[in-house]
């Protein structure tokens, strides 16, 4: 009886989910340049590209046992790269706006390590502060600010009023500046300001 690709795949899953290594070798190399084609396509540099093929990989076995055969496994990865471009571009746009704005208040030596390490851990006090919020403030202001909605789109899709949408980010960014403010970090809050105002 002749197999399609999608039964192969789902044979070669099943594999997987219980460790088999020839099984994940088989996909690694049936995916993997077309992962790469993918990731340059969303205008990633050669060797970004071929670390989105490791992570991709990486991340499939480390998630094996909660593979479903079932699904398709072309999408699932296809949907495993969007996140990683994603977020690797968000990642670098912020860098970017850090390098611009925030390092030159620093005065330390423009080394691209030295620069990566405060970005690093500015970016993990930024992410503990908007863990604070509370959990409405947070999603209008993620809405706001990540996924670049207005305040009328917001309004429509959490069935609020816009004035509560305008009320709930204005204390979301009234909180955030506070609690950098009680840090004392003056480059971190300037760093948050810019990163996540409108």
């Amino acid at each position: 009886m002749f197999k399609t690709e999608r039964n192969i795949d789902k044979e070669k899953v099943i594999a997987l989910i219980s460790g088999s290594e020839e099984a994940f070798d088989h996909l690694f190399r049936k995916y993997s340049k077309k992962i790469y084609h993918i990731s340059r396509k969303m205008r990633l540099g050669h060797e970004d590209a071929e670390g989105v093929v490791q992570e991709v990989f990486i991340k499939v076995w480390n998630n094996r046992e909660r593979l479903d055969a079932e699904l398709s496994f072309n999408a699932y990865l296809i949907a495993i790269v969007r996140s990683i471009v994603i977020r690797q571009v968000q990642r670098k746009a912020k860098l970017s706006s850090y390098k611009e704005y925030v390092s030159p208040f620093l005065n330390e030596k423009d080394t691209t390590t030295e620069d990566y390490v405060i970005f690093s851990d500015m970016m993990d006090l930024s992410s503990r502060a908007m863990e604070s919020l509370p959990p409405k403030q947070k999603q209008v202001f993620m809405m706001k600010n990540f996924e670049h909605l207005s305040i009328d789109e917001i309004a429509e899709k959490l069935h609020v009023s816009k004035k509560t949408v305008k009320n709930q980010i204005f204390r979301a960014s009234k909180s955030l500046k506070e609690k950098l403010a009680d840090s004392k970090i003056i480059s971190v809050m300037l760093f948050i300001v810019l990163i996540f105002s409108s």
